[in-house]
């Protein structure tokens, strides 16, 4: 004998008892992200999102700046190149300073306005280049009266064809005045006429957050 139809009361407890699983699986999975939401909450804010948090648009930037000089400096501590950032927005550098510099007089010296390097490290021929300077440098937030080193640093630069990744991106509030603050720890310029003065030139890579 073939069994009865289920009545309809059979099919609708059955729907409820079906409705009632799922429900009890989407609690369980509701808790879950609860407690993960929760714990994202507790965790400290690393510097990279509290940057990423800052309302406006990225715009790619540099902060440039110069600052003259001449053998006289050799061994000694020079004048601050100074930047100061926009009023409207704060900078985030992201890169080590690119740093170049490039003679300026006389009107005759050999390497007259090209680009010369800043350290004779690495040199695959351990040889010292024609007119080469070897800096050291510090750098200073004068808007947060911070230095961000104990001691000025070695030849940690960015190169041209390889910008080198701070360890971490960091903030300038708008209105800030940076100084990049070079030793000339030695001095070589020996081309046929070597140079009497130059020209140090500093870029700060990274983007501006401005607000439109």
């Amino acid at each position: 004998m073939a069994n009865a139809p289920d009545s309809t009361a059979q099919k609708i407890l059955r729907l409820i008892g079906g409705l009632r699983q799922r429900i009890e699986q989407s609690s369980g999975r509701v808790a879950a992200l609860e407690q993960h939401v929760s714990a994202l909450l507790e965790r400290p804010r690393s510097p990279a999102d509290e940057i990423d948090e800052l309302p406006g648009r990225r715009i790619e930037s540099a902060l440039v700046a110069q600052v003259d000089f001449t053998i006289a400096q050799q061994g000694q501590r020079g004048n601050p190149a100074t930047f100061t950032v926009s009023q409207d927005g704060s900078f985030i550098q992201t890169h080590y300073p690119l740093v170049l510099w490039f003679p300026t007089a006389p009107n005759n010296t050999t390497n007259l306005n090209r680009w010369r390097p800043v350290t004779t490290f690495p040199l695959p021929d351990q040889v010292v280049d024609e007119d080469i300077i070897d800096l050291q440098y510090e750098i200073s937030d004068g808007g947060a009266g911070r230095s961000f080193q104990n001691l000025p640093r070695g030849p940690m630069f960015s190169r041209p064809d390889a910008l080198l990744p701070l360890s971490m991106p960091t903030l300038y509030a708008p209105n800030s005045t940076i100084q990049f603050i070079p030793t000339f720890q030695r001095i070589t310029w020996n081309s046929a006429t070597p140079p009497t003065s130059g020209t140090l030139h500093i870029t700060l890579p990274g983007y501006r957050i401005v607000n439109l």
